[in-house]
């Protein structure tokens, strides 16, 4: 009785560890996503602290060069917030596209076990068809003998 054998198994096998690297790539850039957002969140925070703290002085009188100060600072701060707007949105296609690699390895993954479950069932269904045509030669052979 002959082994089975798939011939495309190394493609199979390549196709296994394509998809491995899509998951890992779509991890990487889901935790640089994180990252970012993070960040994104820090500085919305330094900046309401900072508008919190200008009130603060402002209701207690304070100098007009700390106000020029204090609007300098906050407008570097929405600066570096739509900034990190955009390094939040481009970490996000990022993160689809690597999606979409993932989704389209696992496609190509599942085509080719597909194939080689059919082929895997052909050749069992040979085999057994085999094994049939030998227990009917043997069943002739003892009916001749008797």
């Amino acid at each position: 009785m002959q082994k089975f054998a798939f011939r495309l198994e190394s493609v199979l096998k390549l196709k296994v560890q394509m998809e491995d690297n899509a998951k890992n790539n779509l991890a990487r850039s889901t935790k640089e996503l994180e990252r970012q957002k993070a960040y994104l969140e820090e500085l919305n925070n330094v900046k309401n602290a900072s508008v919190s703290s200008l009130s603060g002085e402002v209701d207690e009188g304070i100098p007009v060069y700390r106000v020029r100060l204090y609007n300098n600072y906050l407008s570097l701060m929405k600066e570096k917030i739509i900034n990190q707007k955009e390094n939040v949105n481009v970490a996000q296609d990022n993160v689809d596209t690597n999606r979409e690699g993932l989704i389209k390895a696992m496609q190509e993954r599942k085509v080719i076990e597909k194939l080689k479950e059919r082929k895997f069932e052909d050749y069992i269904k040979e085999q057994n068809k085999s094994e049939q045509i030998i227990i009917d030669e043997l069943n002739s052979f003892k009916f001749k003998d008797s």
